[in-house]
């Protein structure tokens, strides 16, 4: 079960999805497997405080790389209504 504030993230991906700045996000992170926390924020319409929040509480999936955390790529795609593209599909 997804928390409040990924809850609210995953509102406003779905009301916003199709705002330009998420779109030239998504289309800069075709063919990679991870977004970084502002990335994140712009595809989702978030802040990035709020991203953070989230991933520490567990309620978005990331991994550590030294002191950041990056968020898959697949995963943001979901969140945000999109189908993930690549191999195996």
């Amino acid at each position: 079960m997804l928390g409040k504030l990924a809850s609210e993230c995953l509102e406003a991906a779905v009301t916003t999805r199709d705002a330009p700045a998420a779109r030239d996000v998504l289309a800069e992170l075709e063919g990679k497997l991870f977004a970084t926390v502002p990335e994140t924020a712009a595809v989702l319409r978030s802040d990035p405080r709020s991203v953070r929040r989230s991933i520490a509480a567990g309620d978005i999936p990331s991994t550590p790389v030294g002191p950041r955390r990056l968020v898959p790529v697949a995963w943001l795609r979901k969140a945000a209504g999109l189908e993930t593209s690549g191999a195996g599909h």
